[in-house]
């Protein structure tokens, strides 16, 4: 086979009613330049057996394993140590790509390329669209899913998931990649998968806990410091008081130059320098700039 496209990486423990369904999923595409690694966690519901039959159907399961490990990130990185491919995409058991989506993928090389997704849960599903321009604020209260992510493969040398953190390690991932070491990246307007909304991930204290501890272990105390800071401001009451205050040429005069401050400061991070100001006018300090 040659190197693929793809690695589609699957990560799987005791959800084998998912994984028939993530499967099936996999094997309507019609795109064939991936290959397919699935990790189970020694699973003892049938999961096993899943794998084996289709492992004598489809010749692009390349790697497969069941045993132990120490969670989804630790088998995810399992998954990475295998990969072959250009681009990694992690497609866990129970997730299910949309149609016969990877065909219309532009693997061209960007390094993060995202599209939308689907949330199921009980009750409903609701669409969830990946951002143009995932800045700061965004990265604080979202995450790029990794079930709408292409990841290009050079990312993850010498740094994979980080398995201290249970829930969050894949937007840490996301975070250092966009934000701190400035990669490309790019939103496709595609519904790329399904996904269910209830998981772990979906109980929102505990995945800020683990957010804040990881900004403060990879932040430096002043650039720490400083983005709480804005996001405090944003989110606070006083802003409302901003378009009042804002009739005195003397306060615009003062707080436009307080805005500049904290847009320098984004440039530290921010990955399209071109449309940082845009971006930060229209959420966060439209009410400052007000002529």
């Amino acid at each position: 086979m040659r190197t693929p496209t793809i690695s589609i990486i699957t990560v799987n423990f005791n959800n084998n009613e998912g994984l028939k369904k993530t499967l099936r999923s996999i094997e309507v595409q019609s795109y064939t330049s991936y290959e397919h690694i699935i990790i189970d966690a020694d699973s003892n519901d049938g999961s096993q057996e899943t794998i084996k039959k289709y492992s004598e159907e489809n010749t692009h399961l390349t790697y497969w394993v069941s045993e132990k490990d120490k969670g989804i990130y630790d088998g995810m990185n399992k998954g990475i140590r295998q990969a072959k491919g250009e681009y990694l995409y992690f497609l866990n058991s129970g997730d299910c790509l949309q149609g016969n989506i990877l065909k219309d993928i532009p693997f061209d090389g960007t390094k993060y390329i995202y599209g939308d997704m689907v949330l199921v849960n009980d009750h409903e599903q609701r669409k969830e669209a990946g951002p143009d321009y995932p800045d700061l604020v965004f990265f604080f209260y979202n995450a790029l899913a990794h079930q709408a992510c292409f990841i290009h493969h050079s990312l993850f040398i010498n740094k994979l998931y980080d398995t201290q953190y249970k829930i969050i390690a894949d937007w840490g991932h996301s975070f250092q990649s966009i934000i701190m070491e400035r990669c490309s990246y790019k939103h496709i307007p595609l519904t790329i998968a399904e996904c269910d909304a209830t998981g772990i991930s979906s109980n929102y204290i505990d995945v800020q806990t683990e957010r804040l501890k990881w900004l403060q272990e990879n932040l430096s105390p002043q650039l720490y410091s400083t983005y709480i800071d804005i996001l405090e401001y944003k989110k606070s009451d006083f802003k409302t008081i901003i378009p009042t205050m804002n009739h005195t040429k003397k306060f615009q005069k003062r707080a436009y130059r307080l805005v500049r401050y904290l847009l320098k400061l984004n440039t530290l991070f921010s990955s399209r320098h071109d449309h940082t100001e845009d971006v930060y006018n229209s959420i966060l300090y439209r009410p400052f700039l007000n002529k």
